[in-house]
């Protein structure tokens, strides 16, 4: 087929990129451009002279007017028509969906003038057509995915909200609500820091404005933010907040960009810790008391073991925690005449952990130790102690112990063992291992029980290892018992050491044992080496 005639402006009609279509006053197609053409796959050879809608049916199905045959048509005709007509002087403009122009429908913009002949009369109308399916869908998936972040953000658990370049909030969400009592509606699109009213009382900078200013500006007005990259964060205290008294708050602010990377805006989420830092500072004096407490446990234990001829002693505590009840003692019985050269020895271990253990230790000390300086029958003077204890023991604690006098001038130990871990003994001169088991029960459960004494000789060499379960009883990543035969190995390979030294030795072999597990209880030790 031989091509068309064109004239000049059909040619430039012929070459518009969007698809265009003329009509005359009479409504017959006067001009079908490739464009369009290629849009409706209707070649202008077949719709050229065509009136009565036929142009139409490409696009509808049916016959009906098009956009360029409401610009002859007066404006309540056209209104009647179309919904969402905008009108730019004697142009109509349209964005409108055709469902069954392809599959899945076509989004088309629409621009439709006159034409005018040089008396001004109108001769025709000129109908550019674009297809803006792609723009129409991004613009949906913006919207949705706008909806949907404003959904996120109004789901989150912290009050947040953001802001755009202007200071302008755009999004308030629920947890912002109640923080305020603001609702969104009442907030989205203020300015001019209104955000800041319901936190300060007055309109000035938030934490999302500050990540809009330079770096500079911001450290010259705050000195106490945090950066972490772009993000600022920062702890502050608000004296008051909806008729509340000052609260503490955690606060973070990050910028909003587009997909160009520019910022847009920023987000800000605030977060009430008055709880958290309540409980912080009743922690600090907690831990400050449990050091005062720790301190004054401390100052109890014997800073020197005092030495008598024929005998070298060591003795240790080491706490689980900062408190605990696991105490020794050494109580000099020098200041009485007729006991020179005597020594009381006592290792004890409360029932229970951390403070009211330490309380009860307390107490177990002064009232065993006035006793053993009262009473020179030690079974007296611990029956005497189990009885003043049980009769103040209130808790339903109760304590084990161990109490000796240890004698220079015949080299023997007295002791009293009220339900305590039995001793280990090693005998040199035989290479043998003995204990020195109950002589009755343990201290603050019941009153009046009678207690018993017996004496152990101590020769060259001997040693005897006083101990609390702490040591028996620690526990590898296995769960598995240091116990008591581990102690007697420990005891029998390295009694030729002192006494110092026989006590660093076990210590040492417990801490391997239980490497990579916590200390769940008190550990003491205390150890008597003749010599």
């Amino acid at each position: 087929m031989e091509p068309r005639p064109r004239s000049f402006p059909d040619a430039i009609i012929d070459f518009l990129p969007d698809a265009t279509l003329v009509i005359d006053r009479e409504g017959k197609v006067i001009a079908w451009n490739r464009a369009m053409e290629d849009l409706t796959g209707v070649p202008a050879g077949d719709i050229l002279g065509k009136g009565d809608y036929e142009y139409a049916l490409p696009f509808y199905k049916e016959r009906r007017p098009m956009l360029a045959n409401l610009v002859f048509m007066p404006g309540a005709e056209i209104e009647k028509r179309y919904d969402f007509v905008e009108r730019m002087g004697d142009t109509l403009v349209v964005d409108i969906f055709i469902p069954d122009f392809r599959p899945g429908g076509v989004y088309f913009w629409a621009k439709a003038s006159p034409l005018y002949d040089p008396e001004g009369n109108i001769t025709g109308a000129i109908e550019t057509i674009r297809d803006i399916t792609g723009r129409k869908r991004d613009e949906q998936e913006v919207v949705r995915s706008r909806r949907s972040l404003a959904d996120i953000i109004s789901f989150l658990p912290d009050a947040t909200f953001a802001i755009n370049r202007d200071g302008v909030v755009i999004t308030w969400n629920r947890a912002m609500e109640e923080l305020t009592g603001i609702p969104a509606e009442s907030m989205i699109g203020k300015g001019d820091y209104e955000y800041s009213l319901p936190f300060y009382q007055e309109r000035r900078l938030m934490l999302a404005n500050l990540v809009l200013m330079p770096e500079a500006e911001v450290d010259s007005l705050y000195t106490h933010v945090n950066r972490e990259g772009d993000t600022l964060v920062v702890d502050t205290f608000i004296p008051s907040i909806r008729g509340k008294s000052g609260r503490y708050f955690w606060a973070k602010a990050s910028p909003l960009y587009d997909p160009d990377g520019n910022v847009t805006g920023a987000i800000e989420t605030i977060r009430d810790i008055t709880e958290r830092r309540e409980m912080e500072g009743r922690l600090a004096r907690s831990n400050a008391e449990l050091q005062i407490a720790a301190e004054i446990q401390k100052s109890f234990m014997p800073d020197v073991i005092p030495q008598i001829t024929g005998f070298d002693i060591a003795a240790r505590t080491v706490m689980a925690k900062e408190v605990g009840g696991d105490f020794f003692d050494v109580i000099p019985f020098e200041i009485i005449a007729l006991d020179k050269g005597t020594l009381g020895l006592l290792v004890a271990d409360v029932s229970g952990k951390g403070v009211p253990a330490a309380l009860f230790m307390a107490l177990s000390r002064i009232v065993v130790r006035v006793n053993a300086l009262w009473h020179r029958d030690r079974a007296r003077a611990i029956y005497d102690a189990n009885n003043i204890i049980t009769q103040d023991s209130k808790s339903g604690m109760f304590v084990t112990l161990f109490f000796g006098t240890l004698r220079e001038e015949d080299r023997t130990l007295t002791y009293v063992n009220a339900g305590h871990n039995p001793p280990v003994v090693f005998r040199n001169r035989t290479r043998t291992l003995e204990e020195l088991l109950p002589t009755g029960i343990v201290l603050g459960a019941v009153e009046n029980r009678e207690y018993s004494s017996r004496i152990v000789t101590i020769g060259p060499g001997d040693v005897i290892v006083m101990y609390t379960d702490g040591v028996t009883e620690s526990i590898n990543t296995a769960e598995e018992l240091f116990g008591e035969d581990r102690l007697n190995a420990i005891i029998r390979e390295n009694a030729g050491l002192s006494a110092k030294e026989i006590l660093e030795q076990i210590l040492l072999a417990v801490q391997d044992y239980t490497s990579g597990m916590p200390q769940f209880d008190d550990i003491t030790l205390l150890v008597i080496k003749g010599t």
